[in-house]
Order: structure tokens, then sequence, then C-alpha cells
């Protein structure tokens, strides 16, 4: 008789354990999603919160730099409607003045909006960005207008597949002196033009 209530309080203590397990993996799993969101929501803020009038980014780099960031916002899945719209708004802050008529604003939102729904839909994500390193930066000069070109390079998931993009962005420097992005082109790593792929900007005005 005791060797049965022994087992029967050992066959309690071992399903209690495995129901506390079960609500810690649980909470574990909501905890880890409520920080993902946080910390998407925290840079999400800081991103809106920028005044890019009074802090411009100083140099070629930090220009595309701060352009990913709100890509990878775009992109992630992890934003409303209503911040979609402020963050273009924020990166067309980064677009120079020829770049912008090429794009009316509400054109662009239109066609920004029906590609983040595809990458929903295709489950993509840009898991990472980089830019090129300060030596790699060029610069030129065109109709008396300097010019600088970078090459941004975009880590993107699709279920368990991946694929890397690079674009060369071209900026000019405006009356004063900020680098605004003109025109973009899909390349290789070292920054020759290729003709298939998908860019991940869809601004009209590619280098030509």
């Amino acid at each position: 008789m005791k060797t049965v209530v022994r087992t029967i309080i050992f066959g309690l203590i071992i399903a209690a354990l495995i129901v506390a397990f079960y609500f810690y993996l649980s909470n574990r799993t909501s905890s880890n999603e409520e920080k993902g969101q946080d910390v998407a929501r925290t840079e999400l803020e800081t991103v809106l919160s920028k005044d890019i009038s009074k802090d411009y980014p100083g140099t070629p780099r930090a220009v595309i730099k701060w352009h990913n960031r709100i890509l990878q916002l775009y992109y992630n899945g992890k934003v409303e409607n209503a911040d979609i719209t402020r963050l273009c708004d924020q990166d067309m802050l980064l677009w120079d003045a020829d770049l912008l008529q090429l794009n009316p604003r509400e054109v662009y939102l239109n066609t920004l909006n029906g590609s983040i729904a595809d990458f929903r839909a295709h489950g993509r994500k840009i898991q990472s960005s980089d830019v090129a390193d300060t030596d790699d930066v060029r610069y030129s000069k065109k109709d008396g207008r300097n010019l600088s070109y970078v090459i941004a390079t975009y880590f993107i998931t699709e279920g368990s597949g991946y694929t890397r993009i690079y674009q060369n962005y071209c900026m000019r420097q405006d009356s004063a002196g900020r680098w605004k992005i003109l025109a973009f082109q899909l390349c290789d790593s070292v920054g020759n033009p290729v003709s298939e792929g998908n860019a991940i900007d869809l601004l009209q005005g590619a280098m030509q």
C-alpha cells in the first residue's frame, strides 16, 4: 500500500513539474515576443522623434545609415499604416529636390504600401543592413555640384532562405552642404551595375 501511495505522490509531483515547466516556457515565449515588440517600438520612436532639419546626418554614410533604419522599420512587419506614413515623411527629408519631384508623396506611399504588403505576404524581412566603409565612399562633381556614391548591403530572409542585395546610392550636396539621396542602382559588392534582381528602394530615379 505504501508503495502505491508513494507511486501516486511521485506521479503527481512529476505532473506538477510538467505543468510548471509548460507555463514557464509559455511565459518566456510571451516575454521574448514582448521584448521584441518593445525594441521595435523604441526604434520607431527614436527614428520618428529625430528632428532632421536641426540634426541632419553629416556624411554620405550617415545619410544612408539613417535611410536604412527607416527601410528596416518599413519591411519588418512591426509598424502600423499611420507609422509608415510618418516614416515616409521622415525619409523624404533625405531626398534631393529632383528625386522629390519624380516621386510625388501620395503616389510613392501607395507603391510603398503595396511593396510592404508583398513583403509580409511572402514572409520576407530585412534582417540587417550595412554601409560601405568611409574609405570606399566615392566623390565626384557634375554641373558644379558635389556628388557622392555609397554602396549599401541588405540581408533579406524568406522562410529558411536568404539573399544579399547591394545598392549603390548617389547623393548630391545641396546649398546648405547636406547630402541628399538623388538616385540608386542595383549593383554587385564592388559597385558594378547588375540588371537582375529586385531593388529594395522603390524610388523613381535610378541612375542612368
